[in-house]
């Protein structure tokens, strides 16, 4: 029992300290203006390769799975408050990024970043939560489609998105965001013995 208590802790240091170095490093790409030297094509790529790196990584790696499984519903719900400031940088840029994008990335964020802060406040059941991860999950495939489409095209508007502070929304964010609600809606469907209206605690 020691012995699992033990993994478990050296796990979470391993992934905070992988967040963190993933964190100063998209600050640091964004500082030193790294994207604006590429294609935007080749920015789209990185950005879908690296939640497509975590789900794989998390069918891999038995360790970083358990881990994953193990972090409360609750505070998946809650991590996804980040996304309300996401909105809100985007309309603040609204006069420089394509107009499409803002409408389609900006305010469903919003919507996304409160819904899961009311699932963490007030409703812990299965149906509130598959609720929040469904609406989540379609505001995240409106988005980030709306921004591949855009850098895909290779469209001037979408430069700011490289660029500090708005590129730690894709770069950072949006990976872990949607792999969140990748292993949320996973572990909800293997609920079978928890009816949609009970509480779920995990």
């Amino acid at each position: 029992m020691q012995t699992k208590s033990i993994q478990k802790n050296n796990t979470e240091s391993v992934v905070a300290t992988l967040i963190v170095v993933w964190g100063v490093g998209a600050y640091f790409l964004g500082y030193t203006k790294v994207f604006t030297k590429i294609p935007q094509q080749a920015f789209g790529i990185i950005v879908a390769s690296l939640l497509i790196g975590l789900i794989i990584f998390y069918f891999s790696n038995r360790k970083f799975r358990t881990f994953s499984d193990s972090i409360p519903l609750k505070t998946i719900a809650l991590l996804h408050v980040w996304r309300i400031f996401a909105g809100w940088a985007f309309i603040l840029y609204s006069d420089v990024l394509p107009q499409a994008f803002v409408t389609n990335a900006a305010y469903g964020v919003i919507v996304s970043g409160f819904l899961g802060l009311s699932v963490f406040i007030f409703r812990h059941t299965r149906l509130s939560y598959y609720v929040f991860n469904i609406i989540g999950s379609f505001d995240f495939i409106m988005a980030v489609g709306t921004g591949l489409y855009f850098a895909i095209n290779g469209s001037r508007e979408m430069e700011p998105i490289v660029l500090l502070p708005l590129i730690i929304i894709p770069l950072f964010g949006v990976p872990i965001s949607g792999f969140t609600h990748f292993i949320s809606l996973r572990r909800l469907i293997k609920m079978k013995g928890i009816k949609l209206t009970e509480p779920v605690i995990d």
